[in-house]
């Protein structure tokens, strides 16, 4: 009796090992990966969570019973296991009809689990994005905090100097009294000379003075890029990685406003010489009826204001554009109208034949030829008949400008000649196109033609003659 209790024990336990094998089987299948158990945030490394250790062990472990269904297990040695073994292959037989439907099925939730879990992890990866620019939104945050700190001491230092401005004045005209007592004794050169001294002491208080308008302007930029930064934060939860980083590359095209600003500052010229030669313009607008009311003025590229300044004085209507915030808030600052907005963007937003004039002073040096070419049909469109469009821009004409002033302004792209400029002018369908050519250097510069001779003249006229020209084509 005991040798057959063993015998009926012995298949048993054959089948448990090999129920023992299938199960070590399926673990390895899914075994978590090593470490905190946890699978990692994809190309960070960083955990996701037990949530979808769960739905990728359950995943695999459906992978490995799905691979079983529908297979014979293995026979086992003894009679009572041979005997198993073809009462399942009888089982089988009689359930051919279903055991497809089982294996369907789980094909499918194999199927639907493995779809949630790329789901999932490509939500993850979006997370990750966005955290990603969050993080970088900060380090602009704070690096636009350090600017505006840099700002805020350099503002302070200013408007120490503008409290010594009085005694500045005092000393000047101290020093006019002085001379005009030495002139009226009879004024020797070297007097002359001393004369020509007296006046750094007022183009310094101007330099401080324009340098605080800078200043002041870019404290304002700073502040709504602050603001904007914030406000972004803010709605952080209801932006997404596209929409957020589209915001913020718009952003970075205004990093360079206040150099810029500051760049125009030191070698374009103070605004007193910005106006004086801009003035030039003006009895001929006024001449063509150009700027009532019903004829306005469009300025593209505006920057600090000074031809927008010339316009209101004469009582003449005209509106500025420009991309540099700093410049536009030294615009505001001064009561000027002026707005941020693209040149071809805005003209394009305008009704055809809706403005008497569109200037660009020194912007079209700037411009690619497709923005070139569209920037003048756009110009033309908007024009009314008897309207004019004036393009002043540096002349290379003049070898030192064309040679080194030009690049002075690392914005500019390729010098344009006085020809090309009027051929492209008259192929935009302007008509009466005039070149002006304008600012030759002063005097005292130029080589004495008496001992020179015709060279000396041609000298002059390649090194020393205008500066910039104007592209002037008028709207029949």
């Amino acid at each position: 009796m005991r040798d057959e209790a063993h015998a009926g024990d012995a298949p048993l336990g054959e089948e448990k090992e090999i129920l023992r094998q299938i199960r070590e089987e399926i673990q390895r299948s899914y075994k978590p990966r090593e470490g905190n158990g946890s699978i990692e945030r994809p190309e960070t490394g960083q955990p996701l969570g037990s949530g979808f250790l769960e739905l990728q062990s359950a995943i695999a472990g459906l992978k490995a019973s799905y691979a079983l269904v529908g297979q014979t297990p293995p026979e086992p040695p003894t009679l009572r296991g041979r005997m198993g073994a073809r009462l399942v292959k009888l089982v089988q037989r009689l359930l051919f009809w279903y055991t497809p439907q089982i294996v369907h099925f789980q094909y499918s939730a194999l199927r639907a689990f493995d779809s949630a879990l790329r789901v999932f992890e490509g939500q993850a990866k979006n997370v990750q994005q966005l955290e990603a620019e969050l993080k970088r939104a900060e380090q602009r945050e704070t690096e636009w905090g350090r600017q505006l700190e840099a700002q805020s001491r350099r503002v302070e230092q200013l408007e120490a100097e503008v409290q010594r401005l009085p005694q500045l004045e005092t000393a000047f005209r101290s020093e006019r009294s002085a001379q005009q007592a030495a002139v009226a004794a009879g004024m020797s050169r070297t007097q002359i000379l001393e004369r020509r001294v007296e006046a750094l002491p007022l183009q310094a208080l101007m330099r401080v003075d324009m340098e605080m308008a800078r200043f002041k302007a870019q404290q304002t930029v700073q502040e709504e890029r602050i603001a904007l930064l914030v406000q972004t934060r803010k709605e952080f939860p209801e932006w997404r990685g596209p929409a957020l980083a589209e915001r913020l590359s718009r952003e970075e095209l205004h990093n360079t406003d206040a150099l810029y600003a500051a760049l125009q500052d030191e070698f374009r010229g103070s605004r007193e010489e910005i106006r004086e030669r801009l003035s030039f313009y003006i009895p001929m607008l006024i001449g063509a009826g150009v700027g009532s009311e019903s004829m306005p003025i469009l300025d593209v590229g505006c920057g600090r204001g000074e031809w927008l300044e010339l316009l209101r004085e004469h009582d003449l209507q005209g509106t500025g554009i420009d991309l540099n915030r700093v410049a536009l808030s030294m615009c505001r600052e001064r009561g000027l109208p002026a707005m941020e907005a693209d040149a071809i963007e805005h003209l394009q937003s305008l009704p055809e034949a809706s403005l008497g004039a569109v200037t660009a002073f020194h912007v079209i040096e700037h411009l690619t030829l497709p923005q070139l070419l569209g920037l003048l049909d756009e110009a033309r469109r908007v024009l009314k008949p008897g309207g004019a469009a004036i393009f002043e821009t540096p002349n290379p004409n003049n070898v030192l400008v064309s040679s080194r002033n030009f690049y002075l302004d690392p914005t500019h792209r390729h010098p344009i000649p006085p020809l090309l400029g009027r051929f492209l002018t008259e192929a935009g369908g302007f008509e009466r196109v005039e070149i002006l050519e304008l600012h030759p250097c002063p005097e005292r510069q130029r080589v004495d033609t008496g001992t020179g001779g015709e060279v000396a003249a041609r000298f002059n006229e390649c090194f020393y003659g205008p500066q910039d020209y104007a592209i002037i084509g008028w709207k029949g």
